[in-house]
């Protein structure tokens, strides 16, 4: 689905004039803004990947007040799944201590761990289904997405420690204030079950990778612990690994743009390599 055919399709069905709306984002998921009250997530995929969407907002609930709750039920059409949001304005920038959003992941998985028990039902976390997925429509070489799916082989299985439903894409613009209730997580997609301490990796890989201020990983990392325990070292640089990895999966994915094909290819070259330079060029 392309993001002209998503925009249609959530103006169609949310009754918006096609001409107000734009989209904010497109990756797996496209957000549409519909006004500046809506946006309107539209999930395409297979009927097995639908049935997974549908199973993850069906989740949701069980998580409010640590998830970003839809205004309204989650609709079917046209091989989508379509759900609406509040318009708000994610992201931590400005922020120099991270402490509150570790306390607010960690009291995320905590209440995971509840739902488990209360029978919620969600797909397993599989990195390396994403990464096929995404380089099945990337132009990288067979040889070279071959080798990043390799290297996820080797890394995946370093991830260890309790399982629980994680978010599996919390990186720095997937959080929301909550004003004095503290912090949201937005964009559900990859809500699944899997090693917890994967949660901290998409914002470590982004400040350590992909941004020009000092880390603030460390206080993200102390408020976590300060309510989760003490962190494995090990299964959090293996969690790092995969990150990174997939994050050169996506890049690759991208279409029409050579130079993110050589980024990306730049990209894995580093990850391999367990290089830490910098992916901001």
């Amino acid at each position: 689905m392309t993001p002209e055919q998503a925009v249609a399709l959530a103006c169609d069905t949310f009754g918006a004039t096609p001409a107000g709306a734009k989209v904010l984002r497109a990756a797996d998921a496209i957000t549409v803004q519909l006004d500046d009250a809506r946006v309107v997530r539209v999930i395409p995929g297979s009927p097995s990947e639908l049935v997974d969407a549908e199973r993850v907002l069906a989740a949701l609930p069980h998580l409010t007040g640590l998830v970003l709750a839809p205004l309204a039920p989650p609709l079917r059409r046209d091989d989508a799944v379509l759900v609406a949001y509040p318009r708000i304005h994610p992201g931590l920038a400005g922020r120099v201590d991270l402490a509150e959003v570790g306390r607010a992941l960690a009291a995320f998985q905590r209440r995971g761990r509840t739902a488990l028990a209360a029978g919620v039902e969600l797909p397993a976390f599989d990195p390396l289904a994403i990464a096929s997925r995404w380089l099945a429509h990337s132009s990288m070489g067979a040889s070279e997405a071959e080798q990043l799916l390799a290297a996820i082989t080797d890394a995946w299985p370093g991830v260890t420690g309790p399982t629980g439903i994680i978010h599996a894409d919390a990186h720095p613009a997937n959080w929301a204030s909550a004003g004095a209730n503290g912090w949201l997580l937005i964009d559900p997609e990859f809500l699944s079950i899997g090693p917890e301490v994967y949660d901290l990796a998409p914002l470590e890989v982004v400040e350590r990778r992909l941004s020009a201020d000092p880390s603030r990983f460390p206080s993200f990392l102390a408020g976590y612990e300060a309510l989760a325990g003490t962190v494995d070292r090990a299964a959090l640089a293996a969690a790092c690994r995969v990150r990174e990895l997939l994050s050169v999966a996506w890049l690759a994915a991208q279409p029409g743009n050579a130079a993110n094909t050589a980024r990306a290819r730049g990209r894995l070259s580093d990850a391999r390599a367990g290089r830490d330079g910098s992916w901001l060029a």
